[in-house]
């Protein structure tokens, strides 16, 4: 069963990214796939996929 929800520590393996980067980019204002509860921040994988991919369409940096 695939997860909705991925961790910080989860998006690190996944994209092979640094957690600095990825808590960078969790945490921005824009940021449509982060869902807070308390103190700790998760992903919507699917939400995250969708991001990914449009930043490769439209060339956009990450």
């Amino acid at each position: 069963m695939d997860k909705k929800f991925l961790t910080i520590k989860e998006i690190c393996e996944y994209t092979g990214w640094g957690e600095t980067k990825v808590r960078e980019i969790v945490k921005r204002k824009d940021s449509v796939f982060t869902v807070k509860m308390g103190n700790r921040y998760y992903i919507d994988k699917k939400k995250f996929d969708d991001y990914l991919d449009s930043c490769i369409k439209y060339q956009i940096g990450i």
